[in-house]
């Protein structure tokens, strides 16, 4: 009974640091995702945001590995303990004061409701209360030495060890050797495969992002043809308003953003919130932002409109080839124009706040 009680108990430790695992690894999935969520909260600039968003992450990963490999696990059960309150805390604000449709606890591949994760927290901490002080037994592996001195590997059950609890230098190597896979691996997944936006710009720098020619041929030629004019956010049915002007495309004086994409792509949808929260955080002007953008109708580009939250800034309907044709095909790709003029341009890994509002301050 004892033995039975002892590895169910485990077994349950074991789970838990796979659910902090499987949960991290959601999030990092969805990274961008998750960045664009946390910064939403406008606390911290977006930079600052996207380092404590994967360090985050790196913590509820290293988490997980320490309760299932069993390492300081009473130090490791209160910390386990204290993130969980923390967040179910920071859930119960957003369930209160914000009406969000996912709290991104598993980032967007699994939807879960602010509230109903609340639960779903309360239920995990119940199951680690249950195995607080339990998990005090553990396999010892390591390596004796027999009578004749041969070495052999041995197996037994021993209170309040961690995995590797004797022997000579080969369960020490051991332990380095896992330490050093595990923490080599939390920061690959989560700072190497998946590297902040302005680190990126900085390693994998892209020039020749917009065909010059080609936006200016549609300025002369005012192929910039749907101007959606009167925008209106309904709150009641959640839907965006608008009418269509076709009046020829007005050059504007100053520095200001294009935003070329695409109404079904959502790399689009999440970079243009974006920077619609960064205009919004520093307060800029909403008519220093435009999005150009090509779907295959107008209500398809209002409900872009919708879930970017930025009804407030000049929206276009532009023709794909002329999209195709200026950008290369790559959606979303940013034009920094002055006067008229592109004077930069640059992808979604390339939004960085500061520089962002530098250019629209003319700084």
């Amino acid at each position: 009974m004892r033995k039975a009680l002892f590895i169910s108990q485990n077994s349950i430790r074991i789970l838990l640091g796979i659910f902090f695992i499987v949960s991290a690894v959601m999030k990092v999935l969805s990274i961008d995702t998750f960045v664009m969520y946390v910064f939403s909260f406008k606390i911290l600039p977006f930079f600052i945001t996207e380092i404590l968003c994967r360090l985050l992450i790196a913590f509820e990963m290293l988490l997980g590995l320490l309760l299932m490999l069993k390492v300081q696990y009473k130090w490791v059960w209160w910390i386990s303990m204290a993130t969980m309150i923390g967040f179910t805390l920071f859930l119960t604000y957003v369930t209160i004061f914000r009406n969000d449709a996912n709290c991104h606890c598993f980032g967007d591949i699994i939807e879960v409701k602010p509230l109903v994760s609340i639960f779903k927290n309360l239920a995990v901490m119940g199951v680690m209360v249950l195995v607080y002080g339990k998990c005090n037994r553990s396999w010892c592996l390591g390596w004796l030495k027999d009578e004749g001195g041969n070495e052999k590997f041995h197996c037994e059950l021993v209170p309040d060890r961690d995995v590797f609890c004797s022997g000579d230098d080969y369960p020490k190597m051991a332990k380095i050797l896992i330490y050093s896979i595990g923490g080599l691996a939390i920061f690959v997944s989560t700072f190497v495969c998946f590297p902040p936006n302005a680190i990126f710009n900085k390693i994998f720098s892209q020039n020749d992002l917009v065909a010059t020619s080609v936006y200016e041929k549609a300025i002369q030629d005012s192929l910039v043809y749907l101007h959606f004019t009167h925008v209106k956010y309904d709150e009641t049915k959640d839907t965006v308003t608008f009418q269509v002007d076709t009046n020829y495309y007005q050059k504007q004086e100053g520095t200001y953003i294009i935003a070329v994409v695409s109404s079904g792509c959502k790399y689009c949808k999440q970079s243009c919130e974006l920077i619609h929260n960064i205009f919004d955080r520093n307060e800029l002007p909403s008519d220093r932002l435009q999005f150009w953008m090509w779907g295959p109708n107008e209500p398809h580009c209002g409900r872009f409109l919708r879930l970017t939250k930025s009804w407030e800034h000049d929206a276009y309907r532009i023709s794909p080839v002329l999209a195709v044709d200026m950008v290369y095909g790559s959606f979303p790709t940013f034009l920094v124009v002055r006067d008229g003029k592109i004077i930069n341009a640059f992808n979604y890994r390339g939004i960085e706040e500061g520089r962002i509002v530098k250019y629209v301050k003319g700084e």
